[in-house]
Order: C-alpha cells, then sequence, then structure tokens
C-alpha cells in the first residue's frame, strides 16, 4: 500500500518535473547547435572571401596550381620579371620599369602575341601605351585593327588555351626611349597586367635620347622626369634645387645689406681712408711720420755709415 502511494506521488508531481527539465535541456542543445552551425557558416563564409581576396596578390606559378586564369605575353617583349607580378596590381602587375628591348617606328603597325595557359569563360582584354610614366593615368587606349570593340575598348580574349594575337596602330605623335605598352586581362578573379618597355623612334627622338636622368624618360624630345625631380634632364632634384634657392636667396640678402651700409657711411668710409691720422699713441701724438721727414733721416744714416767707412783703416 505505501509503495503504491509512493509510485503515485512520484508519478504525480516527480515524473512532470523530470521531463520538463529534460525538454529544456534538449531546447538548449538545438539552440547551441543552430548557433554553432551559424557561426560555422559565418567563417566559412569569411574564409572564402579572404581566401578569393588573397587570390588577387598570388603569383602566376601559384595562380596555375590552384586552377585560376593564367596567360603569358610573348611580343613585344614583356618586361623582365613579369613571372613575379600579382594579379589585381596595376598598372604593371607591380614589375618596376626597365630598359627598353623592342624598337619601332611611330605610326607603325605592332602585334600583340599571347598564350593562355588557363582559360577563363568571360575574360575581356584591353591594350593600352603610355608615354612613359607609370601611372594609370599616361596610359592610352589602343584599338585592334579590323577587330569589334566594347564600348571602353576592351574585346574578348582568353577563353580557350593556346595562342591569341591582335594588330594595332601606335600613335603618329609618340616618340619615346621608354614607352610602355600594357595588357590587361580582365576575368572574376581580377585583373591580370603584362606590360613591354618600347623605344618608338622618330625624327625629334634624337634630342633626349639616352640623356633623361633620374628614371625620366625621353617623350617627343623632351625629358618626361618624376614627381621629385625637374631641369632639362630630370638633374635637379626638386628638395635640392629648393634649398639652393635658399641660399642664393640668403646671398642677396646680405649683399643688398652690406651695400645699403656702404652706401649710407660712403662719405665717412671715404674720409677715414683720407685721413693720415690713423692711430695715436698713449700721449696723443700720431706714430705716422711725414715722407720728407722719413726721407731726410734715411739720408744721414746713409751718409754716417758712409763716413765711418771711409774711416776704416
Amino acid at each position: 500500500m505505501l509503495i503504491s502511494k509512493l509510485l503515485f506521488f512520484y508519478s504525480l508531481f516527480i515524473l512532470p518535473l523530470i521531463s520538463k527539465r529534460v525538454l529544456k535541456e534538449e531546447n538548449n542543445d538545438n539552440e547551441d547547435e543552430i548557433d554553432n552551425k551559424d557561426s560555422q557558416e559565418e567563417e566559412t563564409c569569411e574564409k572564402e572571401s579572404t581566401e578569393k581576396a588573397d587570390f588577387s596578390k598570388i603569383p602566376p606559378s601559384k595562380i596555375l596550381k590552384e586552377n585560376m586564369p593564367s596567360s603569358e605575353v610573348l611580343l613585344p617583349i614583356r618586361r623582365y620579371g613579369t613571372s613575379n607580378m600579382q594579379m589585381g596590381v596595376g598598372p604593371c602587375g607591380g614589375i618596376e620599369k626597365k630598359s627598353a628591348n623592342t624598337l619601332t617606328t611611330k605610326g607603325s603597325s605592332i602585334n600583340f602575341i599571347w598564350k593562355i595557359l588557363v582559360p577563363e569563360n568571360s575574360g575581356f582584354c584591353t591594350v593600352k601605351i603610355s608615354n612613359g610614366r607609370q601611372d594609370e593615368e599616361s596610359f592610352k587606349l589602343l584599338k585592334p585593327v579590323n577587330e569589334e570593340i566594347n564600348k571602353d575598348g576592351s574585346f574578348i580574349c582568353g577563353r580557350e588555351k593556346g595562342f591569341e594575337n591582335k594588330e594595332f596602330i601606335l600613335p603618329e605623335d609618340y616618340e619615346c626611349d621608354g614607352c610602355t605598352l600594357q595588357w590587361k586581362w580582365s576575368t572574376s578573379y581580377g585583373d591580370i597586367y603584362s606590360c613591354s618597355d618600347i623605344i618608338i623612334n622618330g625624327e625629334n627622338l634624337g634630342k633626349c635620347l639616352g640623356k633623361c636622368l633620374n628614371g625620366g624618360s625621353c617623350f617627343n624630345g623632351k625629358c618626361l622626369c618624376l614627381e621629385n625631380f625637374s631641369g632639362e634632364f630630370c638633374e635637379d632634384e626638386k628638395g635640392q634645387s629648393s634649398l639652393t634657392w635658399l641660399w642664393i636667396l640668403l646671398g642677396l640678402i646680405c649683399a643688398g645689406g652690406v651695400g645699403y651700409v656702404i652706401y649710407k657711411y660712403w662719405d665717412n668710409i671715404k674720409n677715414l681712408f683720407k685721413s693720415r691720422k690713423i692711430w695715436t699713441t698713449s700721449d696723443n701724438r700720431s706714430p705716422q711720420i711725414p715722407f720728407d721727414e722719413q726721407k731726410s733721416k734715411e739720408n744721414h744714416v746713409n751718409t754716417n755709415q758712409y763716413e765711418e767707412n771711409s774711416n776704416f783703416p
């Protein structure tokens, strides 16, 4: 009888409390699982976006391994160090300008040949030329000969593996010893750049060919200097030039001050030089001896010496 009462009490009060407790813990576990799943999804999304962002700065050797778009320009001869260029870094993949290694003439045609190693099914290309400066604003668009292009000057490229080429006409007003041709391949992963440095010959090129210093380039008979340099051949550094002009200005100011003092006190200076009495002794006598008196003393000394010599036995 006692056992049956205990069981009844247990089923009526204790068991509901235990079931509620269990249900609450299960709900908490489910909520934790949902939160963990959401956090994992967020971490995955962040990781994917980070990895995609990192793709923009990996060299072509790793791009090829990751089966990402990869290419190489064959002609004109590409800038040395292109194998280390980075995706998404303009205007030339992070590779500094080198000496030109291709010679051509203004207004002539030039063939661009490149090889697609890993194609991209939505790729577009553009070709531009600069006067030697290495900023995006200095690059001018070149249009391929007898080819359809988009409004931005781009054309379809890189969608199949293998060799591709386009013909372009160089500008009539470009003569330079270090012009840069830029080939850009736009893909869904980012822009791939490759640059070639060329010499474009003309009648005015000889005026500054090979004469521009400190990274300057000869363009249409004049040196185009980098921001920190100036002068006919980029020989002057702007900071040093400013310092030189400062010293010149200080020198002119000092010379003007001295000239003003001389002009103002000229009469006093002139009288000072005309005066015979330059300085006096303690008894206010001038040690300066008149010329006639000095000459008579010299003659008297010479006469005494002659007499002494004549009396010598």
